[in-house]
């Protein structure tokens, strides 16, 4: 079995099609397919099934996943490790991230890494809690921005502990003038979010019960119901930095907060590129939070 036939293998789960694995590892659809018959047929069982929807992984294919990642995953260490002994820095870091960090941190985190590992490249992947947290645990990416508490079997860093507050429409006015109360909420219709359960969680956690006209999927989503008038929003601050809406933000109390964690599988483990940017972005998050962050409070 080749480390080739394992690229071919990810890159087309990761992809969902032959054609779009050959346009990431720069060959051609028909040697995609012989490298994956002869790995299917080395292992004696078909990887991926194939029909007008699409191509999916089989049962086979999904459990030896997991297995193959890691196989890469080290392949990727040893030739980190050999890099640096020869004295530069190499490799590939990926990370995974919800919408917020996404747009508030990682630009200015990926810029300055950039101008301190140039040789090293980063990708991203996109996407909530729930996703990040499942791409770290199938090694899909090294590292990963999600919230505490995580999953069972991961490492978390904590980052930044990150307000709550309550948006508003313009106008209106909270009987506490300059701060929203948790138990207001159960006067409101409280606008809900598929990726971010913060809302919800705050209820849960006081017993007010859910009243509710509206879901959002996105941080912009919320914000533009709330400015219509059709509700109030549970948001946390960093989602809030880099929009402008026509709305009025209002501070919780009591005080509710999320624990942003920066999470992989075992740190101690990381390939040298990843070690790197984990305290890269440790370093940036605690400059961030003494300046800005502290600014936004």
């Amino acid at each position: 079995m080749s480390l080739n036939a394992y690229e071919v293998f990810v890159a087309i789960a990761d992809r969902g099609s032959f054609a779009s694995a050959a346009n990431q590892l720069n060959l051609s659809p028909s040697a995609v397919s012989h490298a994956l018959a002869s790995f299917e047929q080395e292992l004696g069982f078909t990887l991926f099934g194939r029909n007008r929807s699409g191509t999916r992984l089989t049962a086979g294919g999904k459990a030896l996943l997991p297995t193959v990642r890691e196989v890469l995953q080290c392949k990727d260490k040893l030739r980190q490790q050999a890099a640096n002994l020869l004295g530069f820095e190499s490799g590939t870091v990926r990370i995974g991230a919800f919408t917020c960090v996404s747009v508030a941190w990682l630009p200015k985190i990926i810029r300055s890494f950039a101008a301190r590992y140039p040789k090293i490249e980063v990708s991203i992947e996109q996407g909530g809690y729930d996703d990040v947290a499942k791409w770290i645990t199938n090694s899909q990416v090294d590292l990963g921005f999600t919230i505490f508490p995580v999953p069972p079997g991961l490492d978390a860093t904590p980052l930044y502990a990150d307000p709550l507050m309550c948006i508003a429409p313009l106008g209106f006015a909270p009987k506490g003038k300059a701060y929203f109360t948790v138990p207001e909420l159960a006067d409101h219709n409280v606008v809900l979010q598929d990726y971010g359960k913060e809302a919800e969680q705050v209820l849960a956690k006081h017993k007010i019960p859910i009243r509710s006209g509206a879901r959002a999927i996105d941080d912009a989503a919320i914000l533009a119901i709330v400015e219509s008038g059709l509700g109030i929003g549970v948001m946390p601050q960093l989602a809030l930095i880099s929009y402008k809406s026509a709305v009025q933000v209002f501070p919780l109390y009591p005080l509710e907060s999320r624990v942003i964690v920066l999470a992989s599988l075992c740190q101690e483990s990381l390939a040298p590129a990843a070690k790197v940017m984990h305290q890269h972005i440790r370093t940036f998050v605690a400059g961030w939070s003494n300046s800005e962050g502290g600014s936004q409070s």
